[in-house]
Order: structure tokens, then C-alpha cells, then sequence
């Protein structure tokens, strides 16, 4: 074990600068993901116009419905305005939001976060999902859960939750029912609900949301060449699960050192640490 941490703290140091690598991808690499691409056909991505916002400037949303997330809101002139500094960003589900780099998590509904339960009551649970007060679940908001049939969880169960209600004058409220996914919690195929197995990490607030986005680059990286899962909580939580736990190391290390990288160097440091990390598990 001492020389298996000795050789990934190694791999972290090496792939953290970049270095000039071949772009192919390892002999030795484990199956692809599904739905991968190869390297050579992937084409220069189109970079999307940065807009920077102030505490108080107004954001222009074109007169469509829209969902405010953190760091905008509206106020008694029913214009929208930001709160706090940071990029403006946009999905096409009409969400908007700033992103600026934060250590303490806010709640916003809507929101996907992981957290740890802290205290078991009769009627709910409370979990800690960094905010300054646990946030409360209660025990009906299963997919399928009543009275005398619901889930029976215990302390230090680690959730993934959505966020129903978030107010800084009342309790944050969550919820592991999901729009999406119609499964009852007793099949445990449900989105939301307790997670097993594998390892979960901490990162800030922004490396959280990029992970978020359909088309983030470290993980479509490595998804040509592992196969994980994956559970990204806005909180700063991320939950991994893969083949091997030299194979969880290793999707953890490339995700950590990717926050600050730019893309042609992500794809380089992707392929450095699982070549090597599998050339250590070969050789042991």
C-alpha cells in the first residue's frame, strides 16, 4: 500500500505541469466508455463569450421565463441584478447563475448536492451539506415512500439530494425525488437516494459546476478510457465509483488537477497518469 501511494503522489506531481506526450491513447488502457470518441476527431471547440458581472448590474434576460440561481435575483422593481461578482452563466434549460470562485456553499433550488446524515429522527433526517445548518430530508421524500414503507437510513450514510427549498430566513429542504427518473426507492435505481461504494472527495465550488456541464473535457477524457461513475453535489462533493481502487485514485487525481488547466493540456495529463497508473498495477 505504502508503495502504491508513494507512485500515485508521484504521477499527481508529473501530470500537474504540462509536459509534451504522445496523443494517443495508452497501450495498456482498460476498455472505453460508451459513447466515446477518438482524440484525432475531436475539433477545436469555439470558445463562448465571456460576460463579467458587479454586485448590482442588471442582466438583460431578453424577456424569457427564467430560473435564478445563485448570485442574481430580483428585486422590488422586478429587474434582475447580480449580487456578487463573477461570470455570468446560462444553460438551455433558462437557468441563470454567476460563477465566482467560493469556499462556502450556498443552497439554490434546484440545486444536486451530496451530503453526510448527521441526525436520525422519526420524521426525517438531517445532512450536512456545508452549509452553517444542516439541511433537513424528510422521510416521505422517496420515490415511492410512504407511512409504513420507506427507507430506513442510518448515520453517516452519504445522500444525493436535490434541493426543494432554500431560504436564508428557513431551513434548506431536500428532496431524493426525481422529475427525471420514475424508479421507486425500494428497486434502487433512483437518481437521488443513498450512495455505496466508491470514494468521495471535496473541490471547490467551481470545479463542481464545470463537471456539471454536458461537454466537460477531463471527463470526456477519461471516459475513453476507464469506465466510472459519477455523482457531481454543487456543494463541492463528488462521489466516484470504478473497476479498481487504483482506477478511483486515478479519475480523482486527473479531476483535482484539471480545475486550473486548458484543454489541450487536460487530454495530456489524462493520458500521463492512467498510462502510468496502469503500468503500476501491471507490474505489482
Amino acid at each position: 500500500e505504502k508503495d502504491l501511494l508513494h507512485s500515485t503522489r508521484t504521477i499527481m506531481e508529473d501530470s500537474a505541469a504540462p509536459t509534451a506526450s504522445s496523443s494517443n491513447p495508452p497501450a495498456s488502457s482498460k476498455a472505453k466508455r460508451k459513447g466515446g470518441g477518438g482524440a484525432a476527431g475531436r475539433g477545436t471547440r469555439t470558445p463562448a463569450k465571456i460576460v463579467s458581472v458587479f454586485p448590482g448590474d442588471q442582466v438583460d434576460l431578453k424577456s424569457t421565463p427564467t430560473r435564478l440561481g445563485i448570485g442574481v435575483m430580483q428585486d422590488e422593481s422586478d429587474r434582475v441584478i447580480a449580487t456578487r461578482y463573477g461570470v455570468l452563466r446560462k444553460t438551455g434549460g433558462n437557468r441563470v447563475w454567476v460563477d465566482s470562485y467560493m469556499k462556502r456553499y450556498i443552497a439554490a433550488a434546484g440545486d444536486w448536492v451530496l451530503g453526510v446524515i448527521v441526525e436520525k429522527h422519526h420524521d426525517g433526517y438531517r445532512i450536512d451539506i456545508g452549509e452553517d445548518k444542516p439541511a433537513r430530508l424528510p422521510a416521505l421524500s422517496f420515490e415511492g415512500a410512504t407511512k409504513r414503507n420507506k427507507p430506513n437510513l442510518e448515520i453517516g450514510t452519504l445522500m444525493y439530494c436535490t434541493v426543494v427549498m432554500a431560504n436564508k430566513h428557513m431551513e434548506t429542504e431536500l428532496s431524493c425525488i426525481s422529475p427525471f427518473v420514475k424508479k421507486e426507492w425500494v428497486t434502487g435505481q433512483t437518481l437521488f437516494g443513498p450512495v455505496k461504494n466508491g470514494y468521495s472527495f471535496k473541490c471547490s465550488l467551481r470545479l463542481a459546476r464545470s463537471l456539471m456541464q454536458p461537454k466537460n473535457y477531463v471527463l470526456h477524457c477519461l471516459g475513453e478510457l476507464l469506465k466510472y461513475e459519477l455523482a457531481i453535489g454543487l456543494n463541492g462533493q463528488v462521489w466516484v465509483n470504478a473497476g479498481s481502487e487504483l482506477e478511483i485514485i486515478l479519475i480523482t487525481c486527473a479531476i483535482k488537477n484539471s480545475e486550473f488547466m486548458k484543454d489541450t493540456d487536460v487530454e495530456k495529463m489524462v493520458e500521463i497518469i492512467v498510462s502510468r497508473g496502469l503500468d503500476i498495477a501491471d507490474s505489482s
